[in-house]
Order: C-alpha cells, then structure tokens, then sequence
C-alpha cells in the first residue's frame, strides 16, 4: 500500500513542481501568457505529459485517468496561488481554458495511445502539433471597448436622486452584500466624495483604505446626467490588490469612463449605470463575459445602495 502510494507521490509532485517551473520561465522570458494559444495550449501539452507520466498500473479506468489529469492540474494552479505566480481573479478567469486544455490534451493522448503501442511514439504525435500552435498563436483579435449597463427604478424623483449619487459618504460593509467579485478579493466600496475644484468636479471613490481613484468629471447636468473619465494616479492602489494580468491601465486591460443616467418617469427615477472598459487580451467572447461579470455586479451593488438610501426613511 505505501509502495504504491510512493509510486503516484512521486510523479505527482514531479510533475507539479516542474509545471509551476515552466511557467515560471515563461513569465521571466516575458512570453505573453495572455493569449488563447497559451492559455489553452500550454495545458493542452502539459495534459499530454502528465498523462504520459502516470504511473503504471494506477488510474487504469477513464474516470480515473481523467482524476489523475484533473488533480495535477488543480494542485499546480494552486501552487501558482501559493508561490505569487498568480492571483485569484486570474486563476479565476483562466480556470476554465486550462481545464479545457489539459483535458483536450490528455484525452487526445489516450485515444491515440488506443492506435498506437509505442508511448513514447504518441506523446510527440500529439505534443510537436499542440507545441506548433502555441509558438505559432492564433491571430490576435483587436483592442475592444465593452460598455456595460445596468439600471434600477427608484421610488423617488431624480432631484432627490442625483444629490444623493453625488456623495455617497460612510459606505458601512452591511450596506453592501458580499458578492463573488469580493470573494475573489475585490475589496468593497467605503465612499463617494464629490469635490469642486478650480479645474472643474472630481468625485473621489474609495474602497476602503487601499483603494483611491478619481472620477473626473466632464459632463453633469442637473437631474439628468453626471459623466466622467477614471483617473488612476500613482498609487492609487496598495501593493498586493491588483493581479499582475489584470492591472489597470496596464497591457491587457482598462477603466475607461463612466456616466449615471436618471430618467423620471411618473415620479419615480430609472437609474442606469454604464461603465466603458478597454481589453486587449484578444480572448474575444470570453473576455467580454469577464468584463460584464465583475461591472456588472459592482454596478447592482452600488444602484441597490443607492436606491436603499434613497428611499430610506428621514
């Protein structure tokens, strides 16, 4: 029983430490981890030889083998967690192509392992083409704007809500519900502070004490519109809150600008949020469901405020 357990150990951690070591090289050779060719080809090769390396005689089912495929893979993207390599809204985002990837990598192998006899034989039958398409790519989509909205009807008139979006101060954390955006460590939103200065309005966000940017105001008319561009100057963000892939302003993605739209409608106000945001990832689709998933629950979160104060009781 030990003997055998030694036998899966072994390869286990091998393969494990020597994935997280790979993907260390390709970090430090600045290989543009970012793209779909490598976010699916890299686990698709990695499939191909953690299922080459399975011990013998263990895994001998389908369901097993894919077990055996799918825990080295979990416990590597783990070890990239642990190690810094990656952040949770990263692991989060790229989960999905890596699982795809290995599997579409490990279950090639195996049905052509059904054809062939010579394991080693399969293994360069099946790595040499999923190498060529990761060092080739595939061709890069352009840069995309996504715009994002969400709206709420609000049981009072736009007067009254649009003093109350200007400012929202003293956010306290029961005011805002935990949403999966927080879990993956988005912190949450602590204030809005709207300051009049000789340049023209900045309204100030803070998400508690690690988080600062500016709203830089460049249209507002009472009781209709307030639009703005983000600003996010040097050190608006504390060390350790942002993911390397997903840095603001950064290579792959923006913030771009937002606008609150109030429409009365028989005394009561439809507020609608929209936030632009910049991607170059070149993920296309998917990137987009990304963007929508984390604005679009920080957009709920800030209308059910917005609408919960408002209609509050004096």
């Amino acid at each position: 029983m030990i003997e055998k357990f030694v036998r899966v150990l072994v390869p286990a951690v091998a393969l494990i430490i020597g994935m997280l070591v790979v993907y260390a090289i390709a970090i430090a050779l600045k290989v543009d981890t970012v793209s779909m060719a490598f976010l699916f080809g890299f686990p698709a090769v990695s499939g191909v030889v953690i299922m080459h390396f399975k011990p013998r005689d263990t895994f001998k089912s389908f369901t097993n083998s894919v077990g055996w495929l799918v825990g080295i893979v979990f416990f590597s993207v783990a070890g990239s967690f642990i190690t810094g390599q990656e952040g949770l809204l990263c692991i989060a985002v790229a989960i999905v192509p890596i699982l795809l990837g290995a599997l579409a990598g490990g279950f090639i192998y195996l049905l052509l392992l059904r054809w062939k006899d010579d394991s080693k034989g399969a293994l360069k039958a099946v790595t040499i083409p999923i190498v060529a398409l990761a060092i080739l790519g595939m061709p890069h989509k352009e840069a995309q704007i996504y715009t994002i909205t969400n709206e709420i009807i609000i049981d009072a008139p736009a007067a009254t809500v649009f003093n109350m979006i200007k400012t929202i101060p003293d956010i306290s954390p029961d005011e805002i519900p935990t949403r999966a955006s927080h879990l993956l460590g988005v912190p949450k939103p602590t204030a809005a502070i709207w300051e009049e200065t000789t340049s023209g309005a900045v309204r100030h966000s803070f998400w508690g004490n690690d988080v600062h940017f500016r709203e830089v105001i460049t249209n507002i008319e009472d009781n209709r519109l307030i639009a703005w561009d983000f600003a996010f100057p040097k050190g608006w963000v504390a060390d350790g809150i942002e993911d390397p892939h997903v840095k603001v302003g950064g290579r792959y993605f923006n913030v771009v600008s937002g606008e609150y739209v109030l429409t009365e409608i028989n005394g009561q106000t439809r507020l609608s949020l929209t936030t632009r945001t910049y991607d170059n990832s070149g993920l296309g689709a998917y990137a987009e469901f990304w963007h929508h998933f984390f604005f679009e629950d920080f957009h709920e979160v800030i209308l059910h405020l917005v609408k919960t104060r408002t209609e509050a009781p004096i």
